[in-house]
Order: structure tokens, then C-alpha cells, then sequence
């Protein structure tokens, strides 16, 4: 039997069922998938690529596409391509964030600009963009029809276009501590949640599902997706962090507004405010801004408040998805909410 046939696609008149079994299954067909595309012999741009993408990260979006399938009664097999392809958008524009950011590590090794060299880097990331198209194809020649292709072509070429205008105005955002909470949730609206939403709707689509269901499961991926961009605003000022992502005082470094930063310079009174500006704008000694912004924000309440927001989008995640067909792959998706966007309180940073 192949790990396919171990997993039963849910359908609507499947009975409830706890099964970690069947999240597990994802992950080592995904992790097949992976090996089989970039092997250990690869060479010239697939070995980039092969460095970049294994061992994979957190696979949030590959797996939100194969769950929402699955859910809906889908093919593992048909739509593997289609998650391999999200991911291999994720890293590209990861990619290339580590550029523009000058971050020098990424997942507990060098980044790639800084084992490949800049221009490695830039045309990886290019091809990665490229490889989420073309995974498309593959998704057809194992059965999905031309209609399906043609609504998953559609929602990643402007879940696509969304995602580098929400990375654009984060890079217009950088120093700029007037901008607001409403403009800070648009851009990652359009920075992370729209990608992740697009992951669920293309899943959604290539199970056939209907016109309610694709939309339940993009509304669930965007709340997901918002909740897991201030979880990860967050984690700097949590001990228990794990920041293997992207070094922790990346966003300190480059003077990026997050939203604890806001909520702190809403709720709190003009000499903090000054001292926060200080900190964050001038300090150059950014471990020495992140221990005086730590101390700052949880002062003023702003990281419980930040916390309260995450929570809150979280559970509006898991309320979209209550409405679809009971079974493992629908509570693969909301176990993926409990895992990547609900918020756990940071421990004083004097204990």
C-alpha cells in the first residue's frame, strides 16, 4: 500500500473522527514529493533550490493546500504538486526578503544570498515563482481538469500580485510610526494572509468543492493568515520563541513598525511614546532596543493587547471551518490553527 492509499479522503458523510495518522500521512507524502523533485544529486540551481527548500520549515501552506482538499473529498496525489508549488513561493520570496532585510541566516543556517552569493539568490528565488506556475501542469496531468487549472491559475497570479504589494508596503512602512493600525493589518493582509488563503482556495478548487466551501476556506485562511503574521510580530519578546525563521532582531533592525509597536504608541502617554521613538528610530544597538522595547511594550500592555487581536483572528479561523464536512482533514486544519496562530503570553523579561 503507498502512502497515498493510507489516506481516506473525507466526504461530507464521513462520521467525526480524531486522527493524527492522517496529518502525519500529509507530511511524509509531502516530504516524498520534495525528495523526488530536488534529490540529493542535484546540481546548479535545483541544488539552490534543494538548500532552500529541505529540510522544509513549518509547511503551513502546503499543508493548508492538501488538508482543504482532503476535507472536500480530494485526491492527495492530484494536488500534491499544487502544495509543493505554494511552498516553493513561500522560500522564493523568502528568499529574496533575506536580500532586501540583510538578514544573514535563515532556519538555523546561512541564508542563500550568503552560501550562494547575491545573484544565486535572486535568480532562485525567480525560478521558485516560476516552479509554482509549472506545478500547475503537473496537477492536471494527474487528473485535475482544465477548468480546476484554470480558477487555481487565476487565484495564485493574483494571490501572487497581492502578496509584493503587501511585501512593498512593509518596505514603505520601515521608520514610519504614523502609519497606523489599519494600514499595518492591510499590509499583512496582503503580506501573508492572502497567500495562505490562496492555499486553501486552491485546495478547495481542485476537490470540486462548491462555491461555499471554496469561500468558508478562504475566509479561513485569511483570518489564519492575520493571526499568524502578529504571532510572529510577537515572538521576538517571548522566551519560549523560536525564531529559526529569521534572526530576532531582524525587524528591529530595519525599523519595521510591528503591531505591538502601534498598540503601544496608541495606548500610552507622550513621554513613553517619545522614549519608544528614540529606541526603536535611533538606538544602534539593536539587542540593547529589543531588551528597552521589550520592557516598553509589555509596560504598556501592548504585547497582551496584540496577543488579544491574534487570538481573536484565530478564532474566527476555526469558526469559517466548523461549517465543512466533520472528519481528520477538517481538524488537521483547525489543529493547524491552535499550532501556528494562536498566541502563547511572553514570561517577564525579569524572570
Amino acid at each position: 500500500m503507498t502512502g497515498f492509499d493510507q489516506i481516506s479522503c473525507q466526504r461530507a458523510d464521513s462520521a467525526p473522527a480524531a486522527d493524527p495518522p492522517a496529518a502525519d500521512a500529509v507530511r511524509v507524502a509531502l516530504a516524498a514529493e520534495f525528495a523526488s523533485r530536488w534529490p540529493a544529486d542535484a546540481t546548479g540551481l535545483d541544488a539552490v533550490h534543494r538548500y532552500a527548500l529541505i529540510p522544509s520549515g513549518k509547511l503551513l501552506r502546503p499543508l493548508l493546500v492538501a488538508h482543504s482538499a482532503l476535507a472536500l473529498g480530494g485526491d492527495l496525489r492530484q494536488v500534491l504538486p499544487a502544495a509543493i508549488g505554494f511552498e516553493c513561493a513561500h522560500v522564493g520570496s523568502l528568499l529574496h526578503d533575506d536580500i532586501i532585510d540583510r538578514d544573514a541566516t535563515r532556519r538555523g543556517q546561512p541564508a542563500v544570498h550568503a552560501a550562494f552569493g547575491l545573484e544565486q539568490a535572486i535568480i532562485a528565488g525567480n525560478a521558485l515563482y516560476f516552479s509554482w506556475f509549472t506545478a500547475l501542469a503537473d496537477c492536471q496531468k494527474r487528473g485535475a481538469s482544465d477548468r480546476q487549472i484554470a480558477a487555481a491559475l487565476d487565484i495564485q497570479a493574483r494571490a501572487g500580485v497581492e502578496t509584493c504589494r503587501g511585501a512593498a508596503d512593509e518596505l514603505a512602512m520601515a521608520g514610519d510610526l504614523d502609519g497606523g493600525i489599519a494600514a499595518y493589518m492591510e499590509m499583512a493582509r496582503r503580506k501573508t494572509a492572502v497567500l495562505l488563503s490562496a492555499a486553501c482556495r486552491v485546495g478547495a478548487i481542485l476537490a470540486d468543492a462548491t462555491t461555499e466551501q471554496a469561500a468558508l476556506l478562504s475566509v479561513f485562511g485569511e483570518h489564519l493568515g492575520l493571526a499568524f503574521q502578529i504571532r510572529d510580530d510577537l515572538l521576538p519578546y517571548s522566551n519560549d520563541h523560536d525564531l529559526g525563521n529569521k534572526p530576532g532582531d531582524s525587524d528591529i533592525r530595519n525599523r519595521r513598525p510591528t503591531l505591538p509597536i502601534l498598540l503601544a504608541l496608541e495606548a500610552t502617554d507622550s513621554s513613553t511614546c517619545r522614549t519608544l521613538r528614540r529606541v526603536l528610530l535611533t538606538e544602534a544597538d539593536h539587542h540593547k532596543a529589543h531588551r528597552q522595547l521589550r520592557a516598553l511594550l509589555e509596560r504598556t500592555g501592548a504585547i497582551s493587547r496584540a496577543r488579544a487581536i491574534a487570538d481573536r483572528h484565530a478564532a474566527q479561523a476555526q469558526e469559517a471551518i466548523s461549517e465543512l464536512p466533520p472528519g481528520p482533514h477538517t481538524k488537521a486544519l483547525n489543529d493547524l490553527t491552535v499550532t501556528h496562530a494562536t498566541v502563547a503570553g511572553p514570561t517577564p523579561s525579569g524572570r
